[in-house]
């Protein structure tokens, strides 16, 4: 099987101009480059820039995708309206960051150690790309799924197992569409999510209403103001619309339903892993009662229906159709149960044995039921 390579880098806060288009086509004659993208595959062969360094100079989103397993989000921020002390609480397992000049970059990164299925990565930068609006609106929920997606273990990204979880944000329980997202391109397993989000509480809507900040921002100086104005309408706008919202978010930081509960208990990867197999294993336990009691259901059925349903095998017999000859092979396997369950397996085996008798030259039939087991 060939290799796949899917790279994709995206601008968010600015176009790239004619000079840096031009320097990113020296990395590829091949790639399709507009003044807001970078996007580049690879059959065979490596792509020639270094993604890190590209995200600290050019763009704010990266997708990676490779089949052989490893999935990778880049997502670039204004360091002025990132909380430092947060990042630095959430880094581990799949999640990772550093900053460079005027931007922190922030990594979400799986790998898996027996390869992935071959999927084409064009997908995945729609999907993921409002990540980015959450972060800056204070949501803490990427930074906890990007640490998670280390707790089952895989390349560069695991967590030893006394490792103690990050602060739980709340909203784990119902996530954002592009968190969704998240979780399956960085291959969270159901249950371990299912498990860190009971310690979450319910609340997650980050984004300031026009009210709160109406409210905020008249509690500020009119000097403070006017310098926000005055940036906002200039080159750093987005970084100043960044820099404004942590300030609210900070002075508000008790009541926010982003706020992290400190006093939530923390648990340690293997605490996690272990209450996710069980979660895992009482999943599996209950499909199968269910599985057993809708059997069962279907038995009591054909209990009350067992002349019928023999008579209706023989006609299907009689009539010399081969195309029905699995139909009536089912069936038999039907009253084979019932009879296993009700301990009436001796009148069953008369009647099978009566009814091969009658119908054993026909071959076709006879070797469908020696594929289902069925002796007689």
């Amino acid at each position: 099987m060939s290799e796949y390579q899917y790279y994709e880098f995206r601008t968010t806060d600015r176009t790239l101009t004619a000079a840096e288009i031009s320097e990113l086509r020296q990395l590829s004659s091949r790639a399709e480059i507009t003044s807001t993208s970078f996007i580049n595959s690879y059959s065979y062969g490596d792509f020639r820039g270094n993604p890190d360094r590209l995200m600290e100079r050019y763009f704010d989103l990266f997708v990676y995708v490779a089949n052989w397993g490893t999935q990778h989000l880049m997502v670039r921020l204004p360091v002025r309206g990132i909380d430092i002390p947060t990042l630095e609480a959430y880094a581990g397992g799949g999640f990772s960051w550093w900053v460079k000049d005027e931007f922190a970059i922030l990594s979400f990164q799986h790998s898996d150690d027996g390869g992935g299925e071959w999927e084409q990565g064009e997908r995945w930068m729609p999907d993921l790309a409002p990540i980015r609006d959450e972060l800056l609106n204070g949501d803490l929920r990427p930074l906890y799924l990007g640490w998670l997606a280390g707790v089952e273990g895989g390349i560069d990204c695991d967590v030893a197992p006394d490792e103690v979880e990050p602060p739980v944000p709340s909203g784990l329980s119902r996530l954002t569409v592009a968190q969704s997202g998240l979780v399956e391109f960085l291959r969270i397993d159901a249950d371990l999510l299912k498990v860190a989000a009971e310690r979450s509480e319910e609340n997650a809507d980050t984004a300031p209403t026009q009210e709160q900040l109406a409210l905020w921002l008249k509690s500020r100086s009119a000097v403070e103001r006017d310098l926000w104005l005055f940036d906002l309408l200039g080159d750093s706008g987005p970084a100043t619309r960044s820099e404004v919202l942590l300030q609210f978010r900070q002075s508000l930081r008790k009541n926010s339903s982003a706020a992290v509960h400190e006093s939530t208990p923390r648990r340690t990867c293997e605490e996690l892993q272990s209450a996710a197999e069980e979660s895992r294993q009482c999943a599996l336990q209950q499909s199968a009662e269910n599985a057993a009691k809708l059997r069962n259901t279907q038995l009591d059925e054909l209990a009350r229906n067992i002349d019928s349903a023999w008579r209706e095998v023989q006609q299907t017999l009689e009539a010399k159709k081969p195309a029905l000859y699995d139909l009536a092979t089912k069936t038999l396997k039907d009253l084979r149960d019932l009879a296993e369950r009700d301990g009436q397996m001796e009148p069953f085996q008369d009647r099978l044995r009566e009814l091969v008798r009658r119908h054993k030259t026909k071959t076709a039939f006879i070797g469908k039921l020696q594929q289902t087991g069925l002796k007689w």
